[in-house]
């Protein structure tokens, strides 16, 4: 089990919120670009696998050939004049003077074809070649050209400069052949059950003349090159003339798709530089505030700067955590002065029964003192010791309270059912006063602690009790504010509390008791505005609008929290 865990914290240190915000973004965008180059590739992929220009040239081929086959043998299949050895020297003119002369047997006759292969063809993407029946080549596009339009001309050495590519250049040239490279890979991966290896021209006319019919092959050249080669014969009345050959690559050519693919890389390599770029500043902007708030909150414990501390005020999420490390800052500073006046308050509460039975023990001791007097020394001393115990008891409840409050769970708390219980939880109080509770109609349901809850009416309605003539009633009424907060009034039929007091009834160790107050030690209403205020709520005294309960009325606002 060692090991395991060993192992786990070695890869937690490996992970990714151990490093740098501003390492862990730019690492999050490497990981997105990593994802973009992926799908580049698959968009590569499927951009050639789908392209139909293979099918577009296979099928313009065709058309050429069936135009070339057509042409040839209507207009090149003809008869052509015979040479007469007779027409030599003196026989000339006797030769001349024939009108009729001796035509061969039907042949594909060379110069037509050459003129109609030139004129229409020269510029072609395919390479065309033609064979008569006696596998003589009569014309070939690759050899053929217009020598009006060649110019010689000798280049000075000024002229003669090196191929200087820039990074731009180089690198769009490096790309194209990658991608061409990719692209042969697939082709030659779709044709590779029909690529046979190139054989002579002659064995292509060979077999055109002997089947008679349109052929297709997939050849490899020598440099492992891609072609599509196709032959027709050329016939009349069922008698092969010759044949066409016509061939183009389908390989190592450079199409539109590579640029198109160029083209979508470079946005992509923009969209990455931009987005980096974007992100680095995004990382200022969110890393700056973020180690401004360390160093305020180091400030804060510090406590080196005499200077007023100023959070930044955001509308964002780094707001939201400025606000709130504000407000903890505040609660820390509130809880230490409330520390610091409890230790005030139980000092100052204990000294006086102290300093009382410090009287009483000086006063025994004199022979002055009556032994009737000394009775009553003895009655107080003993009321001072349980005073103090009472108090002992009632801090040791408040302090293991408060702990409490921070360290226990909360739970969603239905208030009809609460409010339910109640009643039958005072209803043998010893002053028979009767529990009237007003529930609201809508079922609400508060967020909070439910015993600590239960302790807060417990004490308010205790203390409501303790203060009420006995058979009078108290009243618990709910009214919904709006949908996010209600109000719990509770009403008694007491003597009231006079409106000086309504702030001082909350303090710590306060009583206002003329009648058992040694019983009391003033905690109770304090204990319960504590609980009330961890839930986010108020508890506070308010004047009662209601004639029949013209005693002190508590009024407590909570927030509404749905399960839902």
């Amino acid at each position: 089990m060692g090991q395991v865990t060993h192992g786990v914290n070695k890869f937690s240190k490996l992970a990714l919120y151990n490093l740098p915000l501003s390492i862990q973004i730019l690492s999050i965008n490497v990981f997105i670009t990593l994802i973009g180059f992926v799908f580049l590739i698959f968009f590569n992929y499927f951009l050639i696998v789908n392209d139909d220009e293979l099918e577009n040239k296979r099928i313009d081929a065709n058309k050429q050939l069936f135009s070339i086959q057509s042409f040839l043998e209507k207009n090149s299949i003809i008869r052509v004049p015979l040479f007469n050895d007779n027409c030599i020297g003196e026989n000339l003119d006797t030769c001349e003077k024939e009108d009729e002369f001796e035509l061969s047997d039907p042949v594909l006759e060379p110069k037509i074809t050459q003129e109609f292969i030139l004129n229409k063809y020269s510029e072609s993407e395919f390479n065309i070649k033609v064979y008569n029946e006696d596998w003589i080549r009569l014309v070939d596009t690759l050899d053929l050209y217009d020598s009006s339009t060649v110019q010689e001309s000798d280049l000075l050495e000024d002229e003669l400069t090196t191929n200087n590519l820039n990074i731009l250049e180089y690198f769009s040239q490096s790309y194209l052949n990658f991608f061409l490279n990719y692209n042969d890979y697939l082709v030659k991966r779709k044709f590779s059950g029909l690529i046979t290896k190139e054989k002579s021209e002659i064995s292509y006319v060979s077999e055109s003349i002997k089947e008679q019919v349109v052929k297709q092959y997939y050849i490899e050249d020598d440099s492992q090159n891609i072609l599509q080669l196709i032959t027709a014969p050329i016939k009349s009345n069922n008698k092969v003339f010759g044949v066409i050959i016509l061939n183009y690559p389908i390989t190592n050519q450079v199409n539109n798709l590579g640029y198109v693919s160029l083209n979508i890389f470079y946005f992509f390599i923009l969209f990455v530089i931009i987005m980096i770029l974007m992100s680095l500043i995004f990382s200022q902007s969110l890393v700056s505030p973020i180690k401004r708030l360390s160093k305020l909150a180091i400030l804060e414990r510090e406590r080196v700067s005499n200077n007023r501390i100023v959070y930044p005020n955001r509308k964002d999420e780094i707001g939201v955590l400025s606000k709130e490390i504000q407000n903890m800052s505040v609660g820390l500073k509130l809880q230490i002065q409330q520390l610091e006046k409890f230790s005030a308050d139980v000092s100052h509460e204990l000294k006086n029964p102290l300093t009382s039975l410090q009287s009483a023990m000086e006063l025994i001791d004199k022979e002055t003192v009556s032994r009737e007097n000394k009775q009553k020394l003895y009655k107080n001393m003993l009321n001072d010791i349980k005073r103090m115990n009472q108090l002992i008891s009632d801090i040791s409840k408040f302090t293991r309270l408060k702990a409490e409050i921070e360290l226990e769970k909360n739970q969603f708390i239905d208030l009809n059912l609460f409010l339910d219980e109640l009643p039958s939880m005072f209803a043998n109080n010893q002053r028979e006063i009767k529990l009237i509770v007003n529930q609201c109609e809508e079922n609400i349901e508060l967020l909070g602690n439910k015993n600590k809850l239960i302790q807060v009416f417990v004490n308010l309605i205790e203390n409501s009790i303790s203060l009420s003539p006995k058979q009078s009633k108290i009243l618990i009424e709910v009214k919904k504010i709006n949908k996010k907060m209600i109000t719990i009034k509770i009403y008694d039929q007491g003597m009231g509390i006079e409106k000086n007091a309504s702030e001082k009834v909350f303090d710590r160790f306060y009583t206002d008791r003329h009648e058992n107050y040694k019983n009391h030690t003033g905690l109770g209403l304090s204990i319960a505005r504590e609980i009330i205020t961890h839930m986010d709520g108020k508890l506070q005294l308010d004047k009662s609008e209601k004639s029949e309960y013209s005693g002190a009325c508590f009024l407590i606002i909570l927030p509404i929290r749905q399960s839902s």
